[in-house]
């Protein structure tokens, strides 16, 4: 049964009294809705990603209060390099007014006569330091090395690498050769 009132329509069925007045449409609600469940979601994964953030924060207060007292080492016959972004051996010559260029250019190949490139595959490096089984190469030094041997050692973005003693081919200090000289004995 429906009944006019005061510009307000009534439902009356049994029990049940509906009022029509001020009612939103069915679409209405379900958009309000929606919009409820999905700020409400948004708020929990807000939330979560503050939370991860914290933990976070904390873990770096941590760490940074230890990287003062943290030590780095290789093991058996490593050596742990910090590579150079140029080889510091390696400068222009002026021999009677030619300049010789660099390695890593463009040259014309004599055997193709295109023109090349010309890539070098070795990395100079300083040791930072050496594994307890490493014979020639010491703390100090400055290395060779073919740049597949090494592996690079993300720690606080140092920019390290580890490369195996054996895998080294030249090294560079002062009074080198009578320190090798001095293992022979």
């Amino acid at each position: 049964m429906v009944i006019m009132e005061n510009g307000k329509m009534n439902y009356f069925g049994g029990d049940l009294a509906v009022s029509m007045a001020g009612a939103k449409t069915l679409e209405e609600a379900t958009r309000e809705q929606a919009i409820e469940s999905y700020n409400a979601k948004n708020q929990e994964i807000a939330d979560q990603v503050r939370a991860n953030i914290e933990k976070q924060l904390e873990e770096g207060k941590k760490l940074d209060e230890k990287m003062n007292s943290l030590e780095i080492v290789p093991l058996n016959n490593y050596v742990l390099v910090r590579p150079y972004d140029e080889n510091p051996f390696e400068k222009l010559v002026e021999e009677g007014g030619i300049l010789i260029a660099k390695p890593g250019g463009q040259f014309k190949n004599p055997d193709t006569g295109e023109q090349d490139t010309e890539y070098n595959f070795s990395c100079q490096a300083d040791v930072i330091e050496v594994g307890p089984a490493c014979k020639y190469v010491k703390e100090g030094d400055i290395v060779y090395y073919r740049k597949a041997c090494a592996v690079p050692i993300p720690f606080f973005r140092q920019g390290f690498e580890v490369v195996a003693e054996p895998q080294i081919h030249v090294v560079i200090n002062e009074g080198i050769k009578a320190r090798f000289a001095n293992l022979e004995k």
